[in-house]
């Protein structure tokens, strides 16, 4: 794979490539990080509404964001990076996709331990990701988040690292099963 797993240092810690061995903790962490997000978007929608129109209704949403992980390790698991303290404790986590026909790189699935959020570990790895594309070639580099305020950190981790281009989007649901007068005819 690469002759040195670690990508960068900072205060005790590395930025490295995620092992095998890695696998479970960051799909415990992608469960806490994700959590605040996800009950934001029941909240939004209503839980009937999330439950008719959910993404991969087979599963809960914890084994969807796992499985895109894991889906990803397997694949192409140079594309799967963690942070560890000197223990070897992983406490954050970043992966991204490399489209270099369309001449991108996008940064996917990440998040830090609630106990280090805060201290600039996210910004730490964008970083270094941005690095990575511009190394390998790459002109621009794309990540999505939402507008709630559950993405609150996540927005201002993107723009601290120079994401400048915003495109916002809504996304509108109703309940047809409840008659009010701004959908009744004439």
């Amino acid at each position: 794979m690469h002759a040195s797993p670690v990508i960068a240092e900072r205060d005790g810690a590395v930025l490295r490539y995620a092992s095998e061995a890695d696998l479970p903790t960051v799909d415990s962490l992608t469960v806490v990080c994700y959590r605040p997000i996800w009950e934001s978007y029941v909240a939004m929608l209503g839980e009937e509404c999330y439950e008719a129109v959910r993404h991969e209704p087979e599963l809960t949403w914890e084994e969807r964001k796992i499985r895109q992980n894991r889906a990803l390790f397997g694949e192409h698991p140079e594309w799967l990076w963690v942070l560890a303290d000197r223990e070897g404790g992983v406490f954050g986590f970043v992966s991204f996709w490399l489209v270099p026909e369309k001449n991108y790189g996008h940064i996917d699935n990440n998040g830090v331990s609630p106990e280090r959020a805060g201290r600039g570990w996210a910004t730490f790895m964008y970083r270094h990701v941005l690095q990575h594309f511009r190394d390998v070639g790459l002109r621009f580099a794309h990540v999505d988040t939402g507008l709630d305020d559950a993405h609150i950190p996540a927005r201002r981790a993107y723009q601290a690292v120079g994401f400048d281009r915003a495109v916002p989007t809504v996304e509108y649901w109703q309940d047809l099963s409840r008659l009010d007068a701004a959908s009744q005819p004439g």
